[in-house]
C-alpha cells in the first residue's frame, strides 16, 4: 500500500516559490460530465437490479361474423441483471508529512480523488458504446448494436447497418430509415421513431457531425438540394472516451426511450477521515457503487465505421 510521506513529494518541503504549484484545477478545467447526459440514471437500494421486457400480443387476426374470438396472452420478455460494481481507494498520509506541507497540497487530496472517480465513471459508461458491437449485450443476449436482435415473439430486428460506414449524409440517412423501420417491440410491431435525436461522436468526427446536421443545403455535394437531415431536432455530444474514432451512434434524446442505463447504489463520496491508531497516519477513503448496462436495445443505433 502506498503511503504519502515527505519523501514521496520532497518539493512540498523545500523553499520553492509557491507559484510553481499551478495544478489542474487552478490552470485547467475538468471536463463537464458527459455520460449522465447520454444514459438514464436511476437509483438502487438492492444488491442488484433486474429489468424485464414484456411481450405483447401479435397482430390481431380477422374475425368472421359469429366466429369465436382468437385469444392471446401477454408473456414475459427478456430479463437482464444489473450487478453493481464497487470502487474505492484511499489516501494515506503520515502525520509528519501533513505537518510539514508548506503549500497545503496534501490537504487537497479530496479533489484529486473526486476528479479521478468521475473520470472512471466516464470510462465505464463509454464501455457501453466502445464494446457495444461485441461484449456489451442487450437483454436478448446479443451485442447492444446488432443486425440480429432476437424478438421474443419470433423474428429479428436490427439497430446497426448491414454494411458499416463512416459518418456521412448517406450513412446518417440510412440510420434514420433503419430507426423508422427496425425499431420493433418484442411482439414484432414497429413503434414510433424518435424525432429528437442525439448524435454521439468521437472528437475526430465533431466537425463532420455539425456540418451534416446544420448545413442548410445537402453537405458535401455540388447541387443545391435541401439538407433533409435538418428536419430532425439534433444534439451533438462529443465524447473523448470513445476509443474508435470512426464509430458513431444515434439515440433518442429522451433518455426514457432508450435502454442505456446506470444504477446508483452508492454515489461517489469521500468518507470521513480517520486515523490509524498504530501509526497516527491519516486515512482518506473514497468509495462508490454503480452499475452500467443496456435495459433494451430499442432507441439506440450504432455504426462502427470502417
Amino acid at each position: 500500500m502506498a503511503i504519502q510521506t515527505r519523501g514521496t513529494f520532497t518539493e512540498l518541503y523545500d523553499n520553492i516559490d509557491k507559484s510553481v504549484f499551478t495544478i489542474l484545477f487552478d490552470a485547467q478545467k475538468e471536463l463537464p460530465k458527459i455520460w449522465a447526459d447520454l444514459i438514464n440514471v436511476k437509483t438502487s437500494d438492492r444488491k442488484f437490479e433486474r429489468v424485464m421486457s414484456v411481450t405483447g400480443v401479435g397482430d390481431i387476426p380477422e374475425k368472421g361474423e359469429g366466429a369465436p374470438y382468437t385469444s392471446s396472452v401477454i408473456r414475459p420478455g427478456w430479463t437482464k441483471d444489473f450487478i453493481h460494481t464497487e470502487f474505492g481507494a484511499m489516501f494515506e498520509v503520515t502525520e509528519t508529512a501533513l505537518e510539514d506541507d508548506q503549500y497545503d497540497q496534501l490537504a487537497q487530496n479530496g479533489r484529486w480523488f473526486m476528479f479521478a472517480s468521475r473520470v472512471v465513471e466516464e470510462k465505464r459508461a463509454a464501455l457501453l458504446y466502445n464494446n457495444g458491437f461485441t461484449t456489451e449485450q442487450s437483454p436478448d443476449g446479443v451485442a447492444i448494436f446488432s443486425t440480429a436482435h432476437v424478438l421474443k415473439a419470433g423474428g429479428t430486428a436490427r439497430n446497426r447497418p448491414t454494411t458499416d460506414a463512416d459518418l456521412s449524409a448517406t450513412s446518417l440517412e440510412r440510420a434514420l430509415i433503419d430507426l423508422q423501420t427496425e425499431t420493433k417491440v418484442e411482439a414484432g410491431q414497429i413503434v414510433a421513431p424518435a424525432t429528437s435525436l442525439t448524435l454521439v461522436v468521437a472528437p475526430e468526427n465533431e466537425f463532420q457531425a455539425h456540418r451534416l446536421i446544420n448545413s442548410q443545403l445537402r453537405p458535401g455535394v455540388a447541387d443545391n438540394d435541401v439538407n433533409a437531415l435538418k428536419k430532425r431536432n439534433w444534439t451533438v455530444v462529443v465524447n473523448p472516451y470513445l476509443t474508435d474514432a470512426d464509430a458513431w451512434f444515434v439515440q433518442d434524446s429522451n433518455k426514457k426511450r432508450h435502454g442505456m442505463t446506470s444504477y446508483t447504489r452508492v454515489p461517489i463520496s469521500m468518507q470521513a477521515p480517520r486515523t490509524d491508531p498504530r501509526t497516527g497516519n491519516r486515512l482518506y477513503p473514497v468509495r462508490w457503487r454503480r452499475s452500467f448496462g443496456c435495459s433494451f436495445w430499442q432507441g439506440c443505433y450504432g455504426n462502427p465505421g470502417v
